[in-house]
């Protein structure tokens, strides 16, 4: 169980730099000192494995890198999508209660099981509990379970802060325990202050915290900052969002990288995203695009040209909530 008393790790140094790049060298350097109990429950990660396209989470299960987002599907075009994202060979599917698309994404990963795709095992499913369940937030697992069709969710977070955050990472909490649950999280949530609020009352790891993040927004202090507890950051809006990722494709630094390698803008910023050490999640209903989005393993961007694309940050957020 954690202890309120060391959710700020006072007086702890440790700085572990773990390059996320496929090969780079790790480098480690730890002042002796006592770990704190939360450091010794959290699994702090080696970075993603890029041959088999995951990450081992503080929760002891592995999480692909990249998945497919459905938010604004409708569920026939959820349905289809997931179909499609599971046979070019994606295996992460992003959902929410609050997408309506649930029923969809089941379909899509029903429709693949059964065409010998894909097993339940091999697919990681997430969801979240929507703002209008927070009050009944063991009823909107409940809830997403009977419309996935689904025995368990892979990972199940709280969709954003909100008056009830507690109560319902404690069903959260109690879902793990049942079976229901595997691995649990937070989205949404952007500050140490907002973190020490959730790990002062949490018994169990958030294993995930998915936001915002894009070329124009980063979250890096926010990642150095959950790092000891082994904890994995998830970009939604990994091109910036409808209505912007022209923006972000457009973008003269990206365009030049991806002549190089001979990729599209949008495989160059996922595979930005990978080897900043955050999973990524485009949606789509386009199957060329899913496959696109996909095919972004056969190539590895240089230490400079990431530099190159982390010096685009402008801190602006397209959304604000």
């Amino acid at each position: 169980m954690l202890n309120k008393n060391y959710k700020k790790l006072l007086g702890i140094i440790i700085t572990i730099v773990i390059p996320f790049c496929n090969g780079c060298k790790k480098e480690e350097v730890i002042q002796e000192t006592t770990p704190t109990p939360i450091q010794e429950e959290a699994q702090v990660q080696e970075g993603f494995d890029f041959e088999k396209g995951t990450v081992l989470l503080n929760s002891g299960y592995e999480m692909p890198i990249i998945g497919l987002g459905t938010w604004t599907l409708s569920n026939e075009e959820a349905e289809n999508s997931v179909y499609e994202a599971l046979k070019c060979g994606m295996r992460l599917i992003d959902t929410a209660r609050y997408y309506r698309c649930e029923e969809g994404v089941g379909k899509g990963i029903a429709r693949a099981i059964k065409e010998g795709i894909c097993t339940r095992e091999e697919v990681f499913v997430t969801s979240k509990v929507m703002p209008s369940d927070y009050t009944r937030a063991a009823q909107g697992i409940e809830d997403s379970l009977r419309d996935l069709n689904l025995d368990y969710v892979d990972l199940m977070l709280i969709h954003q802060p909100g008056s009830h955050d507690e109560e319902v990472y404690k069903a959260l909490e109690d879902a793990v325990k049942e079976g229901k649950v595997r691995s649990i999280g937070i989205s949404n949530y952007y500050t140490p202050a907002q973190i020490d609020e959730v790990l002062s009352y949490a018994t169990i790891l958030p294993a995930v915290i998915q936001n915002e993040n894009h070329i124009f927004f980063h979250n890096d202090e926010l990642q150095e900052y959950v790092k000891p507890y082994g904890i994995i950051l998830e970009s939604w809006y990994p091109f910036g969002g409808r209505g912007h990722t022209s923006e972000s494709f457009n973008q003269e630094k990206i365009m030049e990288i991806a002549k190089v390698h001979n990729k599209t803008s949008a495989q160059i910023i996922l595979r930005w995203h990978l080897q900043s050490g955050y999973i990524a999640i485009p949606g789509s209903s386009n199957p060329l695009h899913i496959q696109e989005n996909y095919d972004i393993f056969d190539f590895e961007l240089s230490q400079e040209e990431m530099d190159q694309i982390n010096a685009i940050n402008e801190n602006r957020r397209y959304e604000n909530w």
